[in-house]
């Protein structure tokens, strides 16, 4: 009879992501617009921002969505409705 060992293979534990509110991912699907540009950077108002649910990214730059996240920033200027602004990458 045959024996065979398993190696038990370690992987960390997978960091617990809240999930994503929906006004983020609304904000999302404007962001990445069939045939638009690129987003930027998302710019919102203050009372948005905290509702977005943004990550901290490696150079402590606020990110929305994954894998990549665009760039979030807090504008107090933008007019109350809507409340954000997708800034786009020129066209070449």
């Amino acid at each position: 009879m045959a024996t065979a060992t398993l190696a038990t293979i370690h992987t960390p534990p997978s960091v617990a992501r809240r999930p994503m509110p929906a006004l983020a991912r609304d904000l999302l699907a404007v962001a990445w617009e069939p045939g638009a540009a690129p987003p930027r950077e998302v710019r919102v108002r203050p009372e948005l921002a905290g509702r977005l649910g943004g990550e901290p990214g490696p150079d402590g730059q606020w990110l929305l969505g994954e894998p990549a996240g665009v760039p979030l920033v807090v504008d107090p200027l933008l007019p109350r409705s809507p409340g954000f602004e997708v800034r786009r990458v020129a066209p070449r």
